[in-house]
């Protein structure tokens, strides 16, 4: 059994870490074993330790960096995050014709079909300052939340001031600061190691450069499994999927020794994928001295909301990070088991994400309750949903939009008992004014006036006093 490590031996560990060197390397200096480097890099990458500060920004080569592999600490989270009483309904505000009040109940223990909620509207008519307020409550009732944020709508200098008092929410610089995950990150879900692996990573570049056919998805899979075996990562070893991953730029690398061999019969088809995929390469975000990304500690947060900033990002590179970000959140819950509703996760722009079959988005919508995700759609344009999103959000607000091919009016029309008809929730839906919004919950339509943040702090206020 190795020796218990010292702190000055973690602290040069931790040193050597943020200058890039090798497990290997570092044991030998620090004279350590190569499972303690381990173990330290899966803290750093948990959050539990940090990298010094004035040395975190030396290293930016990707082919050099690595992200520790998480898998033994992901197998042993286990079933946590219990919480002990169930959601409250949402208040969202007041009915037009009945003056009641009109709620959002997004806990499934109370019996809502699912917690997902579809934010539908044209600019200025109140979509993110909504979201907003459901994120607000959310955190009086100790739910944190995550955002993706494609254009500082949700940005500290950007929000309403009692969303900064009441939401406390924290700003992840993304795009400039970069991310410490590694897409080829193996989870416990991933019941074929490495295999599970090249196809996601391959399905994503798929689903953001349409130009990849299937001579490059075929290659872009062939490389991962490559640059895996590269590390001793083999799909018939379930012991060799701990091993330390490679590092996510050597998979460009691999791309181009294909394109530069010329006895690789797919060196055409390599090429082009190496092309296509290249910006996400150049720009560097997934690498090991980036901002951490602890799901543990988000999730136990007790209401905090956390605002990824990706503005700044070609627009397939948005995509791109956005679907590994979630393929990586995904797996780490999944970890944790079935359980109550843990987390809301917000996605803007919706015309910026796939909601094909495979995709990650797809997976939330039609197995986020499972695992106690909740999902918060938001788009100006109604042909930015599928009709698996206008399926699976029990929960739909919909303020003005254009409905020219009345495809919204028509999905609402589907979903309601009531007495509204489709010419109507077409007339409502395209002449609302600004904060007002047709609700559908529980397959009920109401006309609703939205209930402001400082109405919502008076009541926060007054149930505290």
């Amino acid at each position: 059994m190795p020796k218990r490590i010292t702190e000055s031996q973690r602290q040069s560990v931790l040193e050597m870490l943020a200058q890039g060197h090798d497990r290997d390397t570092i044991a030998a200096r620090a004279g350590v074993t190569p499972g303690q480097v381990s173990a330290i890099s899966a803290h750093v990458t948990m959050g539990t330790y940090e990298l010094p500060s004035d040395e975190r920004a030396a290293n930016t080569d990707p082919t050099t960096s690595r992200t520790a592999n998480l898998l033994g600490q992901l197998r042993d989270v286990g079933p946590t995050l219990r919480r002990a009483s169930r959601m409250h309904p949402v208040l969202l505000g007041t009915d037009a014709e009945s003056n009641e009040e009109v709620f959002w109940n997004p806990d499934p223990e109370n019996g809502s079909a699912n917690p997902h909620v579809l934010v539908l509207g044209e600019s200025g008519f109140g979509k993110t300052y909504t979201v907003s307020c459901l994120l607000a409550e959310l955190a009086q009732q100790k739910i944190p939340a995550i955002v993706f944020d494609y254009g500082q709508g949700f940005s500290l200098e950007a929000a309403p001031d009692e969303f900064v008092e009441w939401a406390r929410p924290v700003e992840i610089q993304a795009s400039r600061d970069g991310i410490d995950i590694n897409p080829l990150q193996i989870f416990p879900s991933d019941l074929h190691g490495p295999v599970n692996v090249a196809q996601r990573v391959a399905d994503t570049f798929g689903r953001v450069y349409s130009q990849i056919g299937v001579q490059q998805h075929s290659v872009l899979r062939q490389a991962v499994l490559e640059v895996m075996t590269d590390e001793g990562i083999v799909a018939d070893s379930a012991d060799s999927w701990m091993a330390e991953l490679p590092a996510f730029g050597n998979l460009q690398n691999k791309l181009t020794s294909y394109a530069n061999s010329p006895v690789n019969a797919q060196r055409r088809y390599a090429a082009s994928a190496a092309s296509h995929i290249s910006t996400l390469f150049v720009f560097n975000t997934f690498r090991s001295n980036g901002r951490k990304l602890a799901w543990l500690e988000m999730l136990n947060s007790r209401g905090r909301v956390f605002v990824i900033q990706l503005k700044g990002l070609e627009h397939s590179l948005e995509r791109a990070v956005t679907e590994f970000l979630l393929w990586n959140l995904i797996g780490f819950v999944e970890s944790l088991g079935p359980g109550p509703l843990r987390c809301f996760i917000v996605l803007d722009e919706a015309h910026k994400l796939s909601f094909d079959r495979g995709s990650p988005v797809e997976k939330l919508l039609r197995e986020g309750r499972k695992f106690g995700l909740g999902l918060i759609l938001a788009s100006q344009q109604p042909d930015d949903f599928s009709p698996v999103a206008f399926a699976n959000t029990a929960t739909k607000i919909v303020f003005q939009v254009g409905d020219e091919k009345s495809n919204v009016s028509r999905q609402l029309h589907r979903k309601i008992r009531n007495a509204h008809s489709f010419s109507e929730i077409f007339d409502l839906i395209t002449k609302l004014p600004r904060g007002w919004a047709y609700v559908v919950s529980e397959n009920v339509g109401r006309v609703v006036r939205i209930q402001s943040l400082e109405e919502r702090v008076n009541r926060w206020k007054a149930k505290n006093y």
